[in-house]
């Protein structure tokens, strides 16, 4: 399933955008933010203005300006330039415009960094239109008089904290005025990036991107649908202490060239192995999150030498709505049909609309110790990971309870809790039944 530029941009929507967890390590973003509750602008439009210049230290790194719209019962608008992140290291002024949903409790709004480099903002506004079509200001900061009003996060769920950055008020370069505010960030991790560790293998006509961290057994990360290396940056720290980590980024995703061959659960596979083998490395340990999880299935079935243990979080084994809910399906067969959507993630999309189709018979070749996870709001039905797991000769099953297909991200702590008990310790499948014998 797709975990990148569809799940990610859902995740902060619904304040979720990286893991809960240890505050001080939320990956390789961080965010300021602030909130307007004032009511009575239910149904207007609103405009988010600020001027905005990046120094960066690596390629990547880049701003962007956001806002969320928190309704009484989830959340409505919602735009975080997803698609066009700040990185010109000259002033220009950026707008998000939209409509406030008619059951708002707040406005949510601020400035998102990622990676390291120096991040400027100047004469941050919200706008919202009146019943009298008029524009009223509701907020403005020019920084000209010291007051830092925007405090660390995304106005929710303690997302967007990342000791990494650091923001104040500077007379460096502004553009208004003489102050401007100046978000640091200094030593922000980056996996998926990392030209010191990063290497490129030739497998099946393709350059195969992956970065190895630490020492002992090794691990497999695969990432989901769209996504890369990247995702999963703020668990590597706690993974580099135990495992020998190898994070790879899937076939047409992250930095991996591609080829004209249809894309297939299968062939991504057996680039997987080929890059094992070309590792030397007999037998992995193996979480796989969304795609990554059907990815980790296809290895134990058909190259099970390779695999020790898979933790398999939010897959599925059929490409429809008896497998995810409808709303899933829908939304994919709209990115298929729609002609904005580019090239690279129509070919993804098609991909979740044609694959898997791994019939629950066959998951009885899977002899390896098998944790089936997801969350019990999953974009899989829950009987679907119910009817995976009975399927698997030798299994558990772990549903994080009120969680998403973000669920690795939401409750990490819990998550990492789980994953060291299931690849470090004895495999075990107990059963009630014995107490009656």
């Amino acid at each position: 399933m797709k975990i990148n530029l569809f799940i990610l941009t859902c995740l902060l929507v619904i304040g979720l955008f990286v893991p809960i967890g240890n505050l001080s390590a939320q990956g390789n973003w961080g965010s300021y933010s602030t909130a307007i509750k004032e009511q009575g602008y239910a149904g207007q439009r609103f405009r988010l203005t600020a001027l905005i210049r990046t120094e960066a230290v690596t390629p990547e790194a880049s701003a962007r300006q956001w806002v969320r719209v928190d309704r009484n019962n989830g959340v409505g608008f919602f735009d975080n330039m997803w698609n066009s992140p700040v990185q010109l290291n000259e002033w220009k002024e950026y707008i998000i415009e939209g409509t406030i949903d008619n059951d708002y409790s707040k406005i949510a709004f601020g400035i998102l960094c990622e990676y390291n480099g120096k991040f400027f903002v100047d004469d941050l506004r919200l706008d919202v239109q009146t019943k009298d079509r008029k524009w009223k200001r509701v907020y403005r900061n020019d920084f000209e008089t010291n007051v830092l009003d925007l405090e660390q996060g995304i106005q929710g769920r303690n997302q967007g904290v990342n000791n990494h950055y650091k923001a104040a008020v500077t007379t460096e370069k502004a553009k208004n005025g003489k102050k401007s505010l100046l978000i640091t960030g200094e030593g922000v991790p980056e996996y998926g990036l990392d030209r010191k560790v990063g290497k490129f293998a030739t497998v099946n006509g393709i350059q195969l991107y992956y970065e190895t961290y630490g020492s002992g057994a090794p691990l497999l990360v695969l990432h989901g649908n769209g996504g890369s290396i990247s995702n999963a940056a703020p668990h590597y720290p706690e993974l580099i202490k135990k495992y020998k980590v190898i994070a790879v980024d899937s076939r047409g995703q992250g930095k991996s060239t591609d080829t004209d061959a249809e894309l297939t659960y299968e062939l991504m596979a057996s680039d997987i192995n080929a890059l094992l083998e070309e590792l030397q490395i007999d037998s992995t340990l193996i979480w796989g999150q969304s795609d990554g999880a059907i990815l980790g299935l296809v290895l134990a079935m058909n190259h099970p030498g390779k695999v020790k243990k898979v933790l398999a979080f939010g897959a599925n084994t059929q490409p429809d709505s008896t497998a995810l809910f409808p709303w899933a399906v829908t939304h994919f067969q709209k990115l298929i049909t729609d002609k904005s959507t580019a090239p690279k993630e129509r070919r993804l999309t098609q991909l979740m609309l044609d694959h898997p189709n791994i019939t629950f018979s066959s998951l009885s070749k899977v002899s390896v110790p098998v944790l089936v996870m997801a969350g019990d709001r999953d974009v899989v039905r829950p009987e679907h990971t119910l009817k995976l797991f009975q399927s698997l000769p030798k299994s558990q099953l772990c549903i994080l309870p009120g969680t998403t297909h973000g669920a690795s991200w939401e409750q990490k702590d819990l998550f990492m809790q789980i994953l060291f008990d299931f690849f470090d310790k004895p495999f075990q499948m107990p059963t009630t039944e014995s107490w009656f014998q």
